[in-house]
């Protein structure tokens, strides 16, 4: 109930600062150019249908193109009543609901409002493009509209969601950002082109867009199932429990030939079974991901950690030596006792064999073998101990 009165309170404003815009603005509207707006307003809604979601929250579409050179040809009033009309037909015509039609219009609005403001100070006359002069201007205006209007996608979206947080992370990142100044930068071209051939250079440029959409709806689909491929395979390699990799991405590891020095951790967590019978089965998953983490947290990032089965894990160190190795292993054992210090229910230890390439075994499955027999003879000596192969 609280976040609605946040939002109640916020969209209020934010109609009242719309509503005394298009108040004021609504009399200066260009009728002498009916035709070009109405084509405008058609080509806006067509590009609305088009966007792509690069996230829950954020749609990318070239309309950021036509508010921008709305304003810088025609004026404020004429980029905020698109902002109206084209999320009340778009949002009509794809079943949206009212709340979303009507934050939507007040985003887009308040977005053209501001920016209206902004670009009529530092022109001194919105909707009277002056060309080269007002170039700065209208680059300035493209990228403060990229910022506000991202932002205000932001606020809107936490205060009806607050567990949004998260995915609206999507929206401040480079990629984004990129896209989005590319639309801006293509609406101050767009201003140009009409600036200087009126109806006939909107048309051209308007035709242009339709396909410069359909590549970027092409090309942004494309990359979106490369994701959600990259995604499928990940989670095809990944132990749930623990998040790193599993014993599958481990056989293909195996079978692939390389010359490159590889030296080879193969741990076992020491009395693990306990920890399941004493504690339970939740707590002993807890104990795997404790291990798991460490482990990852006492290598480099290049360096592969896996799951090998049950409490034991294989640690794979390319191009690394084997008393580095060994300095690794040791690490990952202090790591575990201040754990074990810091309130486990009992204190964690892990043994650990050590083996290197091309020292200890002749391609890699040798080495898999030689790390876990060095393992064993670790456990041999009393557990928590390191052993190296040979």
């Amino acid at each position: 109930m609280k976040d609605n009165t946040k939002l109640l309170v916020v969209s209020s404003a934010a109609a009242l600062a719309v509503g005394a815009g298009l108040w004021y603005y609504t009399p200066m509207l260009a009728w002498d150019r009916w035709l070009e707006l109405f084509l405008l307003l058609i080509l806006l809604i067509m590009f609305q249908y088009r966007g792509i979601g690069v996230s829950r929250y954020i749609k990318l579409s070239l309309s950021v193109s036509i508010y921008l050179m709305t304003i810088f040809v025609y004026g404020t009033g004429e980029s905020m009543w698109f902002a109206v009309l084209s999320n009340i037909i778009f949002g009509i015509l794809a079943g949206q609901e009212g709340i979303k039609i009507y934050l939507n219009i007040l985003q887009r609005s308040l977005s053209s409002l501001l920016i209206g403001l902004v670009y009529t100070y530092l022109q001194h006359n919105a909707g009277q493009l002056v060309l080269p002069q007002s170039f700065p201007a209208m680059l300035s205006c493209a990228v403060l509209y990229t910022f506000i209007n991202l932002l205000l996608v932001s606020i809107f979206t936490l205060l009806m969601d607050p567990n949004s947080l998260l995915g609206l992370r999507n929206a401040f990142k480079p990629g984004i950002w990129l896209n989005s100044l590319l639309f801006g930068y293509i609406g101050v071209i767009f201003a140009a082109f009409v600036t200087a051939w009126q109806l006939p250079g909107l048309l051209a440029f308007g035709m242009f867009l339709i396909g410069v959409s359909e590549i970027m709806r092409y090309s942004l689909r494309l990359v979106a199932e490369q994701q959600r491929r990259i995604q499928a395979e990940q989670e095809l390699i990944v132990d749930s429990k623990t998040n790193v990799y599993n014993y599958r991405f481990l056989s293909e590891w195996l079978d692939q030939e390389s010359s490159t020095p590889v030296t080879m951790l193969f741990i076992d967590i020491d009395d693990f079974k306990l920890f399941n019978d004493m504690y339970g089965h939740d707590y002993g998953d807890y104990v795997l991901w404790t291990v798991a983490q460490t482990i990852r947290s006492s290598v480099r990032e290049k360096d592969y950690v896996v799951r090998f089965g049950g409490e034991e894990f294989v640690v794979i160190l390319p191009h690394t030596s084997r008393g580095r190795g060994v300095a690794i292993a040791e690490r990952i054992q202090a790591k575990l006792a201040d754990l074990s210090d810091a309130g486990l229910k009992r204190n964690l230890t892990v043994s650990i064999g050590i083996a290197s390439y091309p020292e200890d075994a002749e391609d890699r499955m040798e080495l898999l073998r030689r790390a876990d027999m060095a393992m064993y003879k670790a456990k041999s000596l009393g557990k928590n101990q390191c052993c190296t192969s040979g």
